[in-house]
């Protein structure tokens, strides 16, 4: 089961321990070692300075606690800009009624619900603001939270290019875990593209660095300082599998949070299926065949007026390869709504090509 990762604990202050890897100290300087290997095509290595980073990245992460009619939650943000915005995840400050640190089964269950009743931010320097919520997006979990700043300058977090990440690179987690105020944690990155964990545009950032209910709404790191992720769910079954939202997610929708408090995506009306062996054999497609399957394709919408059927496969989408469920929904919900686009399928062994006409989503309000 899919944990999300916010906390009843009450706020404490605790600083990690010392940053180790396999016994070796990597809190070494920071610096580019040529390799002794003559090949000169080699990049060279570059060793990690996680104390500086954690310097760099600490006075941007904040501690959110927020209360509702369930109770009352601990967990993290970061800063984005001096006028006092904050990212965190909506499940921290939504008023879900299944939401408990124990039993949640998946982010999308307890991503439903109110808003909490009020939000209060604490800033690494001991400030506390009282914030609103400028904007959220239950489909991706994020929340755009502000304050109204007061004292000296707020200090704004770097993003990075997660889209740019390779598996094994070092990152590193800073949040409130279990209440233990800007804990700092360090791993590498598992994998990416990880999906199929309840949501419908799921794109995670899997992860080995410790992260625990508390550090919702936190930031993972890249090894050059840079905010890469948002930490957000575990799975309970497991131990150090910890799944983070990429941060090129938020900066897709951020313009439209800021600006209107919510995200306007591309509707088609398609209900789909990864393309897998069993499916393969079930459509007789060659072994080597890519897309996704139309399970369903609703009356009304732009997908049935374009013609597609149950056991369409989508291989492309403007000439575009289709690889998976979550990377075709991501580009139609990427399109604005009149934007027209072509579809290449493949029906009964042949190839036809369809045009579509993108719609707006229409979200029906469950508060």
């Amino acid at each position: 089961m899919a944990k999300l990762l916010f906390s009843t604990a009450l706020a404490a202050f605790a600083l990690a321990g010392p940053a180790t890897a396999n016994g070796f100290d990597i809190r070494s300087v920071s610096r580019l070692v040529e390799p002794q290997q003559t090949d000169t095509k080699r990049a060279p290595m570059l060793l990690l300075d996680v104390p500086e980073i954690v310097d760099r990245i600490n006075p941007v992460v904040v501690n959110i606690r927020s209360s509702a009619d369930s109770g009352e939650n601990l967990g993290s943000g970061f800063i984005i800009d001096q006028r006092g915005l904050i990212v965190t995840n909506f499940h921290l400050i939504s008023n879900a009624e299944s939401r408990s640190a124990q039993t949640s089964q998946n982010p999308q269950q307890s991503k439903k619900g109110k808003l909490a009743d009020r939000v209060w931010v604490t800033l690494a320097d001991g400030r506390q603001f009282s914030a609103s919520v400028k904007g959220y997006d239950e489909a991706t979990d994020i929340a755009l939270l502000e304050i109204a700043p007061t004292g000296k300058a707020l200090p704004v977090a770097e993003l990075g290019d997660s889209d740019g990440l390779k598996v094994g690179e070092w990152v590193i987690a800073v949040g409130n875990p279990l209440g233990l105020d800007h804990t700092v944690t360090l791993g590498i990155l598992s994998a990416k593209g990880r999906g199929d964990l309840g949501g419908q545009f799921d794109d995670y950032l899997q992860t080995d660095a410790a992260i625990n209910p508390g550090n919702s709404g936190g930031p993972l790191v890249s090894a050059q300082g840079k905010i890469i992720g948002i930490n957000t769910l575990i799975l309970e079954r497991t131990q150090g599998l910890s799944f983070s939202i990429p941060i090129n997610t938020l900066k897709s929708i951020l313009p439209q949070l800021a600006e209107r408090g919510r995200v306007t995506r591309g509707f088609l009306g398609i209900e789909l299926r990864d393309l897998n062996p069993e499916l393969r054999g079930v459509l007789g497609l060659p072994v080597e065949s890519k897309g996704v399957v139309v399970a369903t394709a609703e009356r009304g919408t732009p997908a049935a007026r374009a013609g597609l059927r149950k056991n369409d496969v989508i291989t492309g989408l403007d000439r575009l390869a289709v690889t998976s469920r979550v990377q075709f929904n991501r580009i139609v919900a990427g399109k604005a709504p009149g934007d027209k686009i072509s579809l290449q399928i493949v029906r009964d062994g042949r190839e036809y090509t369809l045009s579509a006409e993108i719609a707006e989503e229409i979200k029906i309000d469950k508060k």
